[in-house]
């Protein structure tokens, strides 16, 4: 018995080692969710176009980078690169006319969302992309950290507070989230063979530790995406 819990405990203190040794990151840019609903940014978009905006309307449009990302429909990594598949470890069941499933975390609209559906705050749930070998090389993550369709939808769920990112199958980073209602860019190296033999390759994000809910448990994230380079 003394024999087995000593391997036990060599076995947690190796794990600890090894999670003190990844790389903790933190957001290189934060980006506050507009005061505007998408709506109305997109159309304030379409009097963009058509330059009937004055100019410091018009600079306060494209200064919105949440919804530039989401809704403008600019060039970006996304017109090289390619998702194969976004699953989860878990969902929480629909309610009504809303779905809680893993696409939600990568279908460019704010108010849908992924919600883990596991007992308790989802510590240790997941979503999980994979990427054909041949897809653009990330350099950033992008996370809408919670339910940000609203201030109210926001403080209600849970946020995750820390993300262990994996690469091909390893641990490769922490990711540090701030608790607040933004859009949380993370610089993670340049990840990815951008190979056209090169095999399918997979990034996995893993709930840590979260933010408390002022009334649910469920964590959740509106969305999660990507940027890189080797696409123009």
């Amino acid at each position: 018995m003394k024999k087995l819990l000593a391997l036990v405990m060599a076995a947690c203190a190796m794990t600890a080692t090894a999670q003190d040794q990844l790389r903790h990151i933190k957001p290189a840019s934060i980006h506050q969710m507009p005061k505007i609903t998408a709506e109305e940014y997109q159309k304030s978009t379409e009097l963009l176009e058509s330059e009937d905006l004055s100019p410091a309307t018009a600079q306060r449009i494209g200064d919105i980078s949440v919804y530039t990302d989401l809704y403008s429909g600019f060039c970006s990594w996304y017109c090289g690169g390619v998702i194969s598949s976004v699953k989860a470890s878990s969902c929480l069941k629909p309610q009504g006319r809303f779905n809680y499933e893993a696409r939600n975390a990568h279908d460019f609209n704010h108010e849908s969302v992924w919600a883990e559906g596991a007992d308790g705050q989802g510590e240790g749930e997941w979503l999980e992309y994979e990427f054909p070998g041949s897809c653009p090389r990330i350099t950033t993550v992008n996370i809408l950290c919670g339910y940000v369709k609203s201030d109210k939808a926001w403080r209600e769920n849970s946020r995750p507070k820390a993300i262990k990112m994996y690469y091909m199958g390893k641990p490769y980073a922490i990711l540090e989230l701030e608790d607040s209602r933004t859009l949380q860019a993370f610089d993670v190296g340049v990840l990815g063979p951008h190979d056209d033999s090169a095999p399918a390759w997979k990034l996995r994000f893993e709930i840590m530790s979260v933010y408390p809910g002022e009334k649910y448990a469920d964590t959740v994230i509106s969305e999660l995406y990507f940027d890189g380079i080797d696409v123009h």
